[in-house]
């Protein structure tokens, strides 16, 4: 599969999880839920952004991940 297509397809994905994501939040019950379903669309948003650019590498993607997941971990507690 083309690297282009793959982006692309990252960015609608993206998009469908923000506006499932935001469905989810209507309801005290699936708010949790739908926060991580947003969460993880913008991951998905950022990593497609940042191939499309060709800013980074893929090591640099999965460092940043492991960092911020870290981190996020941390502070959640």
């Amino acid at each position: 599969m083309n690297i282009d297509l793959m982006i692309q397809l990252g960015y609608v994905i993206a998009a469908g999880l923000f506006i499932f994501g935001l469905k989810m939040l209507g309801s005290p019950d699936t708010a949790r839920k739908g926060n991580g379903v947003s969460a993880v669309g913008m991951l998905v948003a950022i990593v497609a952004a940042l191939l499309d650019q060709g800013i980074v590498q893929y090591e640099y993607i999965l460092g940043g991940m492991i960092v911020g997941g870290a981190v996020g971990a941390v502070a959640a507690r």
